[in-house]
């Protein structure tokens, strides 16, 4: 062995004299020496893998890449080990079985380490590796199950859930449900044996070394194996089968026999008093001889605990309680319940739970069926502070914040009091008095406190206390056939208590003139779901006896009456009942009602009283509450008797005398509604209906019609309707009076006045009849199963008079003065245009919608209407439109709207003078339309066509409007008269507008109007100019070739549809010309001496062949590409010899267009569908690739160096030409760059190692970088950035004489022009920003001298970024740190503060900001920074300020 400082000589792998000691040993016996506590041989529980150099030597049986990743599972750097075991879980994946199987000798010891890691990470990565182990090797893990069991289990208990899941994962795939007992079985005492260890010999130093690990870091681990160690044993137990749970009893034995096993309840930390009582529940549970045993210490430890409201430990601690209770009989002769137990549990109960009622109260009445009379005498005392306690933990802080915790509390309460007051109805005095304090000193002050307290009022508090005396109510009925009728009289007397004093309660709320609204709120809450749930027990009732066959008997299920009668009797009345079936009619019927309908009486009595001497509002609302729960004849003759004021000879007839709802309706309801200062009217109309339900049909018409007629507000009709409509049941029995003539007629005046008085008054309309309209509204839009709501008479009479109202308007000079009536009819008719299906069917519906569509069609000079009324009538007229098209059978006929709405617009066309904003008004009106039609046809345009043919003109109208034409106008059928707008709107007409014939001869101006109109020409009228512009071309004029070619191009733009032969025939004919006419192509000319008309008509050719290559390739055959190709390449040449003409604009255009031909081809050739490519001649892509791309470009490059001999400040400066070559150089292949013919251009002094066609290119271009025109400067940047990532390999090529060790080292310069700009542009943007502060917006004149240094600057900038991103670097590309960097002065700018942990703005992996913040310093973290601290630091504290982060 060296010493420590000696150096090791490179490459020296021999293993160290240990090493190679190991290695003999191995040969010469056949195993591997064993070490302390480990076991040598195949089938050890516990292996060892050698950490020394040499251990690759060792067992061959373990392949090379396995044994480096267990070395580095044993290294102490977190990322490292975590990297090791997910590397570890992959190659089991992906390895063969074999392989495997030779890690499986040293797996248990290095799973027994890592499985309980520090990090959770690490652990969960565990067991995923493990479960891709245990997959590959599957049987072969039998061998080794004993050693690994242990740790397994305690993994499947960890306190970080996504470990403890993939833990149970792996277990399960390692063995079926079935095969898991005896897996367990197999390995129970190895199991129990590490969870005895941990539980009572290790501590935090042992299990963890103090000298690497920290104080908290140990702790923290040795309390999270205490919790596993703990949940492990309820694992054990809950897996194991019976027998083998008794086998275990001993062992168990032993541990629960340690005094320190039973510190434990008192540990400081929750995770492990919480894992504790679970295990308590598992040993009463599945070992109940071994909970008896240890009665003495298991008794006090968990009874004693229930004060321990922790949220861990709470649940398990109540579910131990239970299990304690129940399986140790004598457990409370262990426990002073008096002094140790009660107590707690009365302060837990009076603090609502502290919080956790959720998971206390669902325990307490199971305790309570378990407690003997030795902790609950004396009995009365107990219940009386158990109830007391309870119901003062409602009035709690969190109770009473909490909906869900007081809805569990007061579900708990009842539950107990039901449970106390059924066990306690023996005929003993004792017994009597607790079921009756339950009663009146527990029970009603509950409810008596939810009345005021509209928390408790929306709990589940009625819902409950209705079930419990429904509950009591059925064992009256149980007992009443028994011999002794003992317990009957007691349930009865409970009941009577019951109802006696609630009805106390009642009325001594409601007889109160200042009573509180919500307290009746409350008190109507309980009677009607008191109500509510005896109507469902009746109907399940029902339903049972009707599945037995069981006898019927008539009863009036939502109107008892006590003498059995139902209904109003009388002449042609109907008796509204139902045929059910019940057990015992007056047992559960009468009985059960009786108490229930006295307080309702009673209640119903004192509001009617308040109501008649105080006039008192709050009754009256009170009396509506419980009569629309409570409308049965009872409770309407109560209120009818009392009311002494009803005179005998009032004139009622029989029928109201016999039917003492419809009494109270017409006596007492209708004079309250007809009082003329109320102002809520929404409970009368309640009173109204709940009287109704008390009627037959007939009754109920004739009683509505009667109100229609007392001249009510028209708000309250409006109320009533609504109501009416508000269920089916009860718009079935309002039918008739809605569909009536009564209810018709006074509609049809209310419209009637509504218009009038819009005329008179139009300022008071919207003050007093906004209720009017919404009535009117409302019964013609709402529509049940798609009938109208009233009589479909009515409904045309309403239309028609709202049409008449706005045909008026039309011919008003001051309509404007009417535009709150118009508006409310908008409303109005938009609600019904869009709400009513079929609505247009009606022919007064078509007729208000015409009538709206012509005032939107006409000028506001004639309506007088504002703008925002004319956009609430256009909205109305298409949704009029749409609703009309919507209908399935709609036709296009005489009288509808469409066929009424074009015979008017043609009318306005041909009679009426219209000035240009009229014309436009209606050419837009009829569009909307159209549109609205196109958008609903769904592309059947049928009816869009005969709404165009009625649009046009017959015959007759054509020659009387030829007649009015100019005489100098030759064609009859083309004029520019007025009826341009219209021939806009009729798209079919538009080359009606341009006689071509007066194009001729041809001028610019002629020309640039037809481009400007060739694109909203129709397809026909295109392809006629299309057939024109060929046949003209024959002339071989000059002038006309090129107005030729001009109009064919902009209709083949217009995507015009021509025929193959067409274009063709136009191509041959360029052709042709190149023979006859070569002079027009201006090849190898002097485009100085060439006219503006030679120039154009070459630039139109170029055009041509531009979209012949994009649109019309598949045309082409050899020929016609070598005359594209061959004519692009010498108008190139022409271009290149006349860079002095470049100021001449016609000369630019034409350079520009020969760029962009060279763009589309170069487009064609590098992203055409391989199909195209296959079609094009053999040779054609090669003679592109190595012919015709080398003349481009050797022609292209100097170009821009050619062009920049004068001053840029020119005003005819080509800056559009250097734009096109720019786009054109964009193309050029790298090799092309790499191989360039320029002109050599070198730099003495000059060192370099890129090839001379590289550096001329950089020595060339890059000072253009700085030229004062921006189109050459980006043009030049996107040529350099081709050949940026090239530079690097370049650059180290040619280093032969460096050794071998200097290679190592790249040798990356960057290029010197290009650092040569930045040096020249660095002082420049240094001075011109000088005065520029950070964070400063400073605004650089486009196109001076600074524009271009900084943008120059700025690019050379850019292409050093992509040279540093093509080379090489330690953890990374230079460009990512320099992205890091940037991102970072960025976010210091912004203002954000550095991490304080890694001391950056921008996190340097996940590159996030800093957002977790403290409490206390306020100072912001990233999330993985706080993560990698607690971790290492085993602290939850902040790295600032060390407080604790929350």
């Amino acid at each position: 062995m060296g010493g420590k400082n000696k150096q090791r000589t490179k490459g020296n792998v021999r293993p160290s004299s240990s090493g190679r000691a190991a290695e003999v040993l191995a040969r010469e016996g056949g195993v591997i020496p064993g070490f302390v506590g480990f076991d040598s041989t195949v089938t050890s529980e516990l292996s060892y893998v050698p950490a020394v150099h040499g251990a690759e030597d060792i067992d061959n049986l373990v392949d090379a890449d396995f044994r480096l990743v267990l070395r580095k599972l044993s290294k102490r750097d977190v990322v490292t080990r975590l990297k090791a075991v997910q590397d570890f879980g992959s190659m089991c994946q992906e390895r063969d079985a074999e392989e495997v199987k030779g890690v499986l000798p040293y797996w248990p010891r290095i799973y027994c380490k890592i499985s309980m890691d520090h990090d959770r990470r690490i652990r969960e990565a565990t067991q995923q590796a493990f479960e891709q182990l245990v997959l590959k090797v599957r049987r072969s893990l039998a061998p080794f199950l004993k050693s690994l069991m242990g740790h397994w289990i305690l993994s499947q208990c960890d306190t970080y859930t996504p470990a403890a899941s993939a833990a149970c994962q792996a277990f399960q795939a390692a063995f079926s449900p079935t095969k898991q007992p005896e897996a367990l079985s197999f390995c129970k005492d190895e199991i129990l044996t590490v969870l005895q260890d941990i539980l009572l010999k290790e501590t935090a130093d042992t299990l963890s070394d103090p000298q690497s690990v920290t104080q908290e870091e140990r702790e923290a681990k040795y309390v999270r194996m205490l919790t596993s160690s703990l949940l492990g044993v309820k694992r054990l137990l809950s897996l194991l089968l019976q027998d083998d749970r008794v086998a275990l009893e001993q062992r168990l034995a032993d541990l629960v026999n340690s005094g320190k096993f039973w510190k434990y309840s008192k540990h400081k930390t929750p995770q492990v008093r919480g894992a504790f009582f679970e295990m308590m529940c598992a040993l009463c549970e599945f070992t109940p001889g071994l909970a008896q045993a240890e009665a003495a210490r298991l008794c006090p430890a968990v009874l004693l605990s229930i004060d321990d409201t922790d949220p861990v430990v709470l649940p398990p601690v109540w579910e131990a309680v239970l299990h304690v209770v129940t399986m140790i009989p004598d457990c409370w002769v262990h426990v002073n319940s008096k002094k140790g137990f009660l107590p707690k549990l009365w302060s837990l109960l009076k603090e609502g739970g502290k919080g956790m009622a959720k998971s206390l109260h669902p325990n307490l009445m199971p305790l309570l069926s378990k407690l003997p009379s030795q902790v609950t005498d004396p009995a009365l005392d107990f219940y009386t502070t158990f109830f007391t306690s309870f119901v003062q933990g409602l009035s709690s802080e969190r109770a009473a914040m909490s909906p869900s915790e007081s809805a569990v509390i007061v579900t708990s309460v009842v539950e107990c009091l039901r449970y106390c007051i059924l066990h306690n109805t023996e005929n003993e005095e004792h017994q009597k008095k607790i079921s009756s304090m339950l009663i009146s000193q527990q029970l009603l002050p509950l409810v008596e406190k939810a009345l005021g307290n509209p928390l408790l009022q929306n709990g589940p508090l009625f819902l409950l206390v209705t079930r419990l005396l429904v509950s009591l109510e059925k064992r009256v009925c149980l007992h009443k056939e028994d011999e002794d009728s003992n317990r009957k009289d007691v349930f009865q007397g409970l009941l009577t208590d019951f109802w006696e004093g609630l009805g106390l309660l009642f009325v001594r709320y409601v007889d109160n003139e200042e009573a509180d609204p919500q307290a009746l709120e409350g008190i109507a809450s309980l009677l009607q779901i008191n109500k509510a749930v005896r109507a469902i027990l009746v109907l399940k009732s029902v339903n049972r006896k009707h599945s037995h066959k069981t006898k019927s008997v008539k009863i009036c299920f939502s109107k008892p009456e006590d003498n059995g009668k139902t209904g109003v009797e009388g002449d042609g009345v109907e008796k509204p009942v139902q045929t059910v079936s019940l057990v015992n009619e007056k047992a559960f019927g009468s009985l059960q009602t009786q108490h229930f309908e006295d307080v309702v009486c009673q209640l119903a009595q004192l509001c009617l009283v308040h109501v008649n001497e105080k006039n008192s509002e709050r009754h009256l609302i009170f009396l509506s509450l419980l009569l629309r729960s409570f409308h049965t004849p009872r409770v309407f003759s109560t209120l009818v008797e009392l009311d002494d004021k009803i005179s005998k000879d009032s004139g009622k007839d029989e029928v109201n005398m016999k039917n003492p709802a419809l009494e109270f309706l017409l006596e007492r309801v209708l004079v309250w509604l007809a009082e003329k200062d109320r102002s809520d009217t929404g409970h009368l109309v309640e009173m109204v209906f709940s009287s109704l339900l008390c009627c037959s049909k007939q009754e109920a018409t004739r009683i509505l019609n009667y109100i229609t007629t007392m001249n009510l507000q028209w708000g309250i009709i409006l109320q009533i309707i609504q109501r009416a409509c508000a269920d089916p049941d009860t718009l079935q029995n309002c039918n008739d009076w809605l569909k009536g003539a009564v209810l018709g007629e006074k509609l049809l005046g209310l419209t009637e006045e509504l218009c009038k008085v819009g005329h008179c008054s139009p300022s008071s309309t919207s003050s007093t009849s906004s209720h009017s309209w919404t009535l009117i509204s409302l019964v013609l839009s709402q529509h049940h199963n798609n009938v109208p709501l009233i009589g479909e008479v009515y409904m045309e009479k309403i239309l028609e008079k709202l049409h008449a109202t706005l045909s008026e308007t039309k011919s008003l000079s001051d309509a404007g003065n009417m535009e709150p009536l118009i508006s409310f009819i908008c409303d109005v008719a938009s609600t019904f245009f869009s709400s009513v299906q079929d609505c247009l069917v009606l022919l007064s519906a078509e007729e208000l919608l015409l009538t709206v569509f012509q005032l939107t069609a006409q000028d506001q000079k004639h309506t007088h209407l504002s703008d925002s009324l004319l956009d609430k009538l256009r909205k109305v007229c298409l949704t009029g439109v749409q609703s009309l098209i919507q209908h399935s059978d709609y036709e296009v006929k005489e009288g509808g709207f469409l066929h009424s709405a074009a015979i008017w617009v043609k009318n306005q066309l041909l009679t009426v003078c219209l000035d240009i904003k009229s014309l436009q008004v209606l050419v837009l009106a009829v569009q909307s339309v159209v549109e609205t039609i196109i958008s609903v046809c769904n592309q059947d345009f049928s009816i869009l066509f005969e709404f165009f043919t009625l649009l046009m003109p017959g015959q007759t109208e054509w020659t009387r409007i030829r007649g009015a034409l100019p005489p100098q106008v030759s064609k009859p059928i083309y004029y520019p008269i007025r009826h341009v707008m219209w021939s806009l709107l009729t798209v079919s007409y538009i080359l009606k507008i341009v006689c071509f014939i007066s194009l001729f001869p041809a001028c610019q101006s002629k020309l640039s109007t037809l481009q400007v109109l060739c694109p909203i020409m129709t397809k026909e009228d295109r392809e006629t100019l299309v057939t024109l512009a060929t046949q003209i071309m024959i002339l071989c004029c000059v002038t006309d070739v090129y107005w030729c070619l001009t109009v064919l191009l902009c209709c083949l733009k217009a995507s015009t549809q021509v025929e193959e032969e067409i274009v063709q025939a136009v191509l041959a004919t360029v052709m042709e010309w190149r023979n006859s006419k070569e002079d027009w192509f201006l090849f190898s000319s002097d485009l100085s001496k060439a006219t503006v008309e030679q120039l154009n008509l070459t630039v139109e050719i170029m055009r041509f062949l531009s979209w012949l290559v994009t649109h019309s390739s598949t045309l082409l055959g050899t020929n016609q590409w070598d005359f594209v190709l061959c004519s692009m390449l010498a108008w190139l040449e022409t271009a290149s010899e006349n860079v002095s003409s470049l100021w001449n604009p016609w000369v630019q255009l034409f350079v520009c267009e020969n760029t962009t031909l060279i763009v589309k081809l170069n487009q064609f050739f590098t992203s055409s569908s391989p199909d195209v490519v296959e079609n094009l001649p053999s040779e054609l892509t090669g003679e592109w690739t190595d012919f015709f791309v080398e003349g481009i470009y050797n022609l292209l490059l100097p170009l821009p160096v050619k062009i920049i001999g004068k001053s840029v400040n020119d005003p005819v400066f080509p800056l559009v030409v250097l734009q096109s070559v720019g786009m054109a150089l964009k193309y050029v292949p790298v090799q092309q760059l790499n191989q360039n013919s320029l002109p050599p251009r070198f730099i003495a002094d000059q060192k370099t190692n890129l090839p001379e066609p590289l550096q001329t290119l950089l020595n060339t271009f890059c000072p253009l970088l700085l030229f004062k025109a921006r189109p050459l400067q980006i043009a030049v940047y996107h040529l350099l950035e081709k050949v940026m990532p090239q530079l690097p390999e370049c650059d180290g090529e040619g280093d032969s004489n460096k050794s071998d060790d200097d290679r190592d080292e790249p040798c990356l310069s960057p290029p010197a022009s290009l650092m040569a700009i930045l040096s020249t542009c660095e002082e420049l943007c240094d001075s011109i920003l000088a005065g520029v502060q950070v964070g400063e917006l400073a605004v650089v004149q486009p196109l001076s001298v600074e524009y271009s240094c900084i943008l120059g600057y700025l690019l050379a900038w850019k292409l050093l970024l992509t040279f540093f991103k093509s080379s090489p670097s330690h953890n990374g590309s230079i460009m990512e740190g320099l992205a890091l960097w940037k991102n970072n002065v960025d976010k210091r700018f912004e203002g954000i503060e550095d991490c304080m942990i890694c001391f950056s703005v921008i996190h340097g992996s996940n590159y996030s900001l800093p957002k977790k913040a403290c409490r206390t310093c306020k100072k912001k973290f990233h999330s993985a920074c706080l993560y990698k601290w607690f971790t290492s630091s085993n602290k939850s504290t902040c790295p600032l300020c060390r407080e604790t982060f929350f």
